[in-house]
């Protein structure tokens, strides 16, 4: 997969980031992620009837949302490298321990989860960290040994528990009622000269 590594520029300058809840730390860069693939299982499933010569389709529900996208991370210098923003995603891979804390709290502890909103067309949500794995660019290792070209796999699974999610569904709601609005008004202006564009 081909990964872009142009910095976009914004007029209001928002950067990419990703708030880890647990840790309280958050994790930025100068560099996007790839394209972020936004996924949703619908859940059906056919019903055997006796005699029917079809399966009445039956809506089982629906899966988790899960997001996905590859970070690069480049830091080119001979001294330490990408290790210090590494070290942030590698406690996304551990047991959540706090801001003070040295070691997890226990056996059961969790992994952090994170608040993630860019790109996706979301309020800022709650998600559980699926995937965290990076891989270090041969060639781009620096005189010490240190990585300084990493690409980090990330999957994010969406808590729809969270109070966030209630957020989220009134925007939805909200956004697609004025996006009806909107796509009739420029409708009603195709071929005109008040035709909207983007």
């Amino acid at each position: 997969m081909a990964v872009s590594l142009s910095v976009s520029k914004y007029g209001f300058n928002v950067p990419w980031f990703i708030f880890d809840i647990y840790n309280k730390q958050l994790i930025t860069s100068p560099v996007i992620p790839s394209d972020i693939s936004d996924k949703k299982d619908i859940v059906l499933t056919e019903a055997p009837v006796p005699g029917l010569n079809y399966m009445p389709i039956q809506n089982a529900g629906g899966g988790n949302r899960k997001i996905s996208f590859t970070l690069p991370l480049i830091k080119r210098n001979n001294t330490i490298g990408n290790v210090l923003i590494l070290k942030q995603f590698d406690q996304l891979r551990n047991q959540g321990v706090g801001l003070t804390s040295l070691v997890s709290a226990g056996q059961f502890t969790p992994n952090p989860k994170v608040l993630y909103y860019w790109g996706v067309g979301s309020v800022p949500l709650e998600y559980y960290v699926k995937k965290c794995d990076p891989t270090h660019k041969q060639g781009w290792v620096n005189a010490i040994g240190y990585p300084q070209y990493s690409e980090i796999e990330f999957e994010l699974w969406l808590d729809e528990n969270s109070l966030l999610y209630k957020a989220e569904e009134m925007f939805r709601k909200a956004s697609a009622l004025a996006g009806m609005a909107i796509n009739l008004a420029d409708m009603a202006g195709v071929g005109s000269n008040n035709a909207r564009t983007y």
